[in-house]
């Protein structure tokens, strides 16, 4: 579901060109976690929009549907206003309907890298204030939890501990088995703090479950820079939970995110050490080995594989493994075979587990 858009006045033309404030949105009932509130806006061409701001922290930039070729990668640089001080930050090139953390902000500007920087008329601004999360007192950790540490289980925490929204509204679909690992990268900033990964999780869940039309969070897990594993999709941490993360191939497999983009550059040693400790308890826990292979069978047509395809893929694979994507960018991809060997490692509970 999207929240309806609200009014904004253009005051000038400004050629290739997007500037928006964000209006002040009708406060929802305190609950506990809070629920984020997702803003969409539909741009009229290259219109400057103004309005009195209330802050966002993540954003995403979408063409319309049917936009030949649609947004494409790399397609916009986008920068946010800081809220607390005031300044801009640096121009940074999103891809198309990928999410941008943008830390707390009061206005955005967008540019097409392409035709002049002009952004094509309907372009649509999906912005996005995670909300303060959770209050201590409310969603404490739960005593199993504590216990459920012990052994290879790396540290998770829970939905309630980085405030994810409420019910789906639909019951949870499980497979059977856990027989392979898709890693992802969220195609955002790798400048965020650490201390803001929960407002991160919290913002991705909302632009799957209010612009993606998901019930819920796609992945099944989300790993920050600092090695910080977050359990995502709600059904169970642990068990063979049906995520929304990879077309043709969610079922009895486990999607993973790591927070950032890995086009460039890799992900640090924490959060692949996390992965790898992640990886290898989701699949031991049904007997596979993290170091081989396994073949699948395509669910429905994706783009790459047709519905009934065979593919055999590495247990630990990427994203564009099975899928006509980046993702999860160069450089993350050229680490999976030492996550691999990392997850294979018998040490590797004690060694790299969180």
């Amino acid at each position: 579901m999207r929240t309806r858009g609200f009014p904004l006045t253009p005051l000038t033309a400004a050629l290739g060109c997007l500037l928006v404030t964000v209006a002040a949105v009708a406060a929802e009932p305190a609950a506990a976690p809070p629920q984020p509130r997702a803003v969409t806006l539909t741009s009229a061409g290259t219109a400057v929009l103004a309005d009195a701001g209330t802050p966002f922290a993540m954003l995403a930039v979408t063409a319309p549907a049917d936009r030949p070729g649609g947004p494409g990668p790399g397609a916009y640089r986008v920068r946010a206003r800081q809220r607390a001080s005031g300044h801009w930050s640096p121009w940074t090139l999103v891809e198309g309907g990928e999410p941008w953390w943008a830390g707390p902000s009061d206005a955005v500007e967008v540019r097409a890298t392409a035709a002049g920087g002009a952004l094509p008329a309907g372009v649509r601004l999906d912005l996005v204030d995670p909300g303060p999360g959770p209050r201590p007192a409310a969603a404490p950790e739960p005593a199993a939890y504590a216990a459920a540490v012990a052994g290879s289980r790396p540290r998770i925490v829970p939905r309630a501990r980085w405030g994810a929204a409420g019910d789906p509204g639909e019951p949870a679909a499980y497979g059977r088995d856990v027989k392979a690992v898709f890693v992802h990268h969220t195609a955002q900033s790798n400048d965020y703090a650490c201390s803001d990964s929960p407002a991160v999780v919290r913002g991705l869940q909302a632009l799957h479950q209010r612009v993606n039309g998901w019930k819920d969070l796609g992945y099944n897990y989300v790993v920050d820079k600092c090695g910080t594993v977050f359990e995502g999709r709600a059904g169970g941490s642990g068990r063979p939970v049906t995520g929304a993360h990879t077309l043709g191939f969610n079922t009895d497999t486990v999607g993973v995110a790591v927070i950032g983009r890995y086009s460039g550059s890799g992900a640090p040693p924490e959060a692949t050490a996390a992965l790898a400790s992640l990886a290898a308890w989701a699949l031991g826990r049904y007997g596979h080995a993290p170091s081989g292979t396994v073949e699948l069978t395509a669910s429905v047509d994706n783009g790459r594989f047709r519905a009934g395809e065979r593919v055999t893929v590495e247990r630990i694979s990427g994203h564009r493994d099975v899928f006509a994507t980046e993702c999860p960018g160069n450089a993350l991809h050229r680490q999976l075979p030492a996550v691999r060997a990392q997850a294979a490692n018998p040490f590797n509970g004690l060694l790299g587990g969180r």
